[in-house]
Formats: structure tokens, sequence, C-alpha cells
């Protein structure tokens, strides 16, 4: 049992529980998480839609499946706002969550950093034999931003690229390497967008979803291989992961959906 108060199952309860899952002094100082959208109707929570990104496929997704509490991995509020109207597409979605009475909560890097986060899935089909994180967290030296892995045995780069095309489920990713050949030992990882995270980090390998081009020169220039999958292919297989666990710790009848419209932006045409 997850120790569920009489509020249950009403937003404070779930809020607590994503708190304990994820406490949100893990997420980086820069970040705006937790909760970001509050209705003032307080509605008993059954359907909780779980999402990289609130677009507005996504919120029509979660007026169409009833779903009172949207669990939305990026903020969908970051930058300052001074006018909710109608002419910005981010003051549209916001209006709709409010108007439709759904409650908007997001965990980002507090999810990036947490022990068995997102960070700890992207090397989960890594066998190493050391892992640690980059940035560790002064409380908790499991958490923190970004790791960095040993592996158990050395790996050919294309291995490693066939490797991660299997589990971030990708038909593609982008592979930079240096000018000298190397099998590789030590993989450094970072979700989303992770140059300043990796950057001067000694690994055989940077694993992220985006990277500048002058942060990916300076890299390979360093005899480091860099390999890009996009932002979000770096986060969006963790909902599949997370998705029962939260349910688990949420130990009531309240029911977590994968969006359907949650998609990567870009495709490879």
């Amino acid at each position: 049992s997850s120790g569920i108060n009489a509020e249950w199952p009403l937003r404070p309860g779930i809020i607590s529980v994503l708190e304990r899952f994820a406490p949100l002094r893990l997420a980086g100082s820069w970040d705006n998480v937790g909760l970001l959208i509050e209705p003032t109707k307080l509605r008993e929570i059954n359907k909780v839609l779980l999402t990289i990104d609130v677009t507005q496929s996504v919120l029509e997704d979660a007026v169409k499946k009833n779903c009172e509490f949207i669990i939305s991995y990026h903020p969908l509020i970051f930058n300052p706002i001074k006018r909710l109207d109608t002419k910005s597409v981010n003051s549209r979605i916001i209006l709709g969550c409010i108007e439709n009475h759904i409650t908007v909560f997001s965990p980002h890097t507090a999810w990036d950093s947490v022990s068995n986060g997102i960070n700890d899935w992207i090397v989960s089909c890594l066998d190493y034999e050391t892992k640690k994180s980059i940035i560790p967290d002064s409380q908790d030296e499991s958490a923190g931003m970004g790791r960095i892995v040993r592996l158990k045995k050395s790996l050919e780069a294309a291995s490693i690229v066939e490797l991660f095309k299997r589990h971030f489920k990708v038909p593609y990713m982008r592979l930079s390497s240096p000018r000298t050949y190397s099998t590789v030992s030590t993989i450094a990882v970072c979700a989303g967008s992770g140059g300043s995270v990796l950057r001067g980090i000694d690994a055989d390998m940077y694993i992220t979803g985006e990277m500048s081009h002058h942060e990916v020169l300076s890299a390979v220039g360093n005899g480091t291989y860099v390999l890009l999958s996009e932002h979000t292919v770096t986060e969006r297989g963790y909902l599949n992961y997370v998705a029962p666990v939260l349910m688990k710790e949420l130990d009531a009848d309240v029911e977590i959906i994968l969006s359907e419209h949650d998609a990567n932006p870009i495709v490879t045409v």
C-alpha cells in the first residue's frame, strides 16, 4: 500500500503520490515542474492521461476520454506568460485545460534525475558493470542528471546503434564518428537535449536526443562517438515503463492512459 490519505482519489492524493515517486527537488533549478494547472473545481480523479507534451491533439484526446488529470512530462507552462488569449497555440491549450477542469502536472527533469527514471531506462538495454550519475544529486547518489556506464564487454558502435534502434523503437538514428576507429566501453547518456550535461565528459560514446552542430563537432574532435535519436525519442518509451509503476503506486481505482496522439513532431521522410 502507498499510504494514500483521506483526500484520495481527489487531486491532492495523486500529486502526493507523484511527488513521492520523483521528488521535485531532483529537477533542475531552471525547470518548471509540479502542479502547473489547478482548476478551481476539485474533481474526483478516475482517468489520468500520460503524455510527453500537451498538444492540441493530446488535449482533445484527454477531453474525449474524460480524463480529469494530465501528467505531461514536458511543462506546458515554461516561460512567463503575459496574457492568455486565443492567438497563441500554447494559450489556447492552457485555456482548454482550464475550461475542461483538467489538472496538469509536469515532472520533467525530476523524472530524468530520479533512480529508475528516464536516464536509467535509457541504459537499461545495455549489459554494464558500473553505472553512475554524471551530475549526482547531493542527497542521493543513485539520482542526478545523466548517466555514464561501463560495459561488461566492449562493443562496435554499429552494434550499439542497432541495440538502441530496437530499444527506442525507431528505424533510424544519427551517428557521428571520430576520425580514429575504436570500440565502445563507456557510454554517457542524457535524455532530451544533452549537450550541456555531456559536454567534456570522458566517454567513448554520447547518446542523447539532440545536440547542436558545434557540440557534435567538439565531441567527435575529442574522439567520442555521438548517437542522436531526436529529442522525445529518448523519453517516450519510458512512459510504457512508468505507467504500470504509477498504477501500482496509486493503489486505487484510477486508470492511467497513454495518449494516442502524443508523437515525435519530427519524422524522417
